[in-house]
């Protein structure tokens, strides 16, 4: 009777360690608040598809997913502390302070000018001498980064209120990501007319989006790995591609 009550015991133990070790761990996923349609708040619900891109990624790395969107200077901070932010672009300063994952989704970045104010472009060089409207915290890649000191640079926190910018005159082309879309939404945010501009045919860039973790959080490397068997998984079955398609992108 005693071995009995001892065995019993101890199959109770064994599968409560067993449904323990089955639980998914927790994770916060950090994104741009004000990115539609890569990353946005609707009423106070995420939205965009490198949220809905990295929860699919998280899940099937075996994490319970929390999203935190935020202003993206903010949720760039937030991630140097916990958690994994997603709709990040790599660059050489960014990587000091976060390990990448591999790439996730692309995103084109395009440049808009008033209706008649077009002018040939084919690489970031053509920019040279142009005043640029564009998100200041933003890397556009490094052959924009190249071309900068050629440039006059005006940075803000707000696509629409560049279109304004751009419909008065201010300056002479403004970028917006991820595509057309992007500028599509910022236009009708700042009241004005898609007719009244124009999107360059040839984009300044398609960068690819990434998933980053601060190297100071603890158990960084692992998380990474795990994200990048889900990201190939992810991608090779398709999912990130129907992903992609029904943001346009």
């Amino acid at each position: 009777m005693m071995k009995t009550k001892i065995f019993a015991a101890v199959a109770i133990v064994a599968a409560a360690l067993s449904v323990s070790s089955a639980r998914a761990d927790s994770i916060v996923l950090y994104g741009n608040s004000e990115q539609p349609p890569k990353a946005w708040l609707d009423g106070g619900t995420p939205k965009g598809f490198v949220i809905e891109a990295s929860i699919e990624v998280l899940k099937r790395a075996g994490y319970d997913v929390t999203v935190t969107l935020l202003p993206f200077a903010r949720a760039m901070q937030k991630a140097t502390e916990d958690g994994v932010m997603t709709g990040v672009f790599l660059s050489a300063e960014r990587a000091k302070l976060y390990d990448y994952s591999a790439p996730l989704v692309s995103d084109d970045v395009v440049i808009a000018v008033v209706k008649g104010k077009d002018f040939p472009f084919d690489k970031a060089a053509d920019l040279a001498g142009k005043k640029i409207g564009l998100q200041g915290s933003f890397f556009y890649g490094d052959e924009f980064s190249a071309a900068a000191p050629q440039l006059t640079l005006d940075g803000d926190a707000s696509p629409s209120l560049r279109v304004k910018k751009l419909s008065a005159g201010r300056v002479d082309a403004a970028l917006f990501n991820p595509g057309k879309t992007a500028f599509a939404n910022s236009v009708k945010e700042a009241g004005l007319s898609a007719d009244d501009f124009t999107v360059l045919p040839k984009p300044l860039a398609k960068l690819n989006n990434y998933m980053i973790v601060g190297k100071n959080v603890a158990g960084g490397a692992e998380t990474l790995a795990r994200i990048n068997k889900a990201i190939a998984a992810a991608a090779a079955d398709g999912t990130l591609a129907k992903i992609m398609a029904k943001y346009d992108q």
